[in-house]
């Protein structure tokens, strides 16, 4: 991910943190991150989901459900402010750079897909980027030499 001029200034290019490709805005990630707080948010919102046995008609329930869904996505995509998606994990996980706050660069690891959240690695930056250079180092040791690849150098 490297940062770039867009439409409305500077952004985040490459994969943004909601969904793929999407760019993060220079705005966005300068916000407060305040991930623990909303996730105590999200996580009482979530008490509160509407239930369809409580409302008189589909359409109410429809209603009921259609604003705490939006609220909820809301909360979820608002964790991510003031981070910017460092690199994909796997299984819809990812590693976040925080930029603003208290945990101004520290690593936080995005684990919604498990349904917990967005959690601190307890690492910062350094430890991180040389932890991402000795994987990148050791796959690139067991491929083999370029000549063996045409176009690869």
């Amino acid at each position: 991910m490297t940062p770039g001029w867009g439409c409305g200034g500077c952004q985040w290019r490459g994969v943004g943190l909601a969904f793929p490709a999407q760019p993060t805005t220079a705005e966005f990630a300068g916000r407060p991150f305040v991930a623990e707080a909303l996730q105590n948010e999200l996580d009482s919102l979530e008490t509160q989901e509407p239930k369809k046995d409580a409302f008189a008609t589909d359409d109410a329930f429809r209603r009921a459900y259609a604003a705490w869904d939006a609220r909820y996505e809301e909360l979820s995509d608002a964790q991510e402010a003031g981070a910017v998606f460092l690199g994909e994990q796997g299984c819809g996980y990812a590693s976040l750079l925080v930029m603003t706050g208290q945990y101004r660069g520290a690593i936080w690891e995005d684990l919604r897909p498990a349904g917990r959240g967005i959690e601190p690695s307890g690492h910062d930056f350094a430890h991180w980027y040389r932890s991402w250079l000795e994987r990148t180092e050791g796959q690139l040791d067991v491929m083999p030499p370029a000549q063996d690849h045409p176009g690869r150098v």
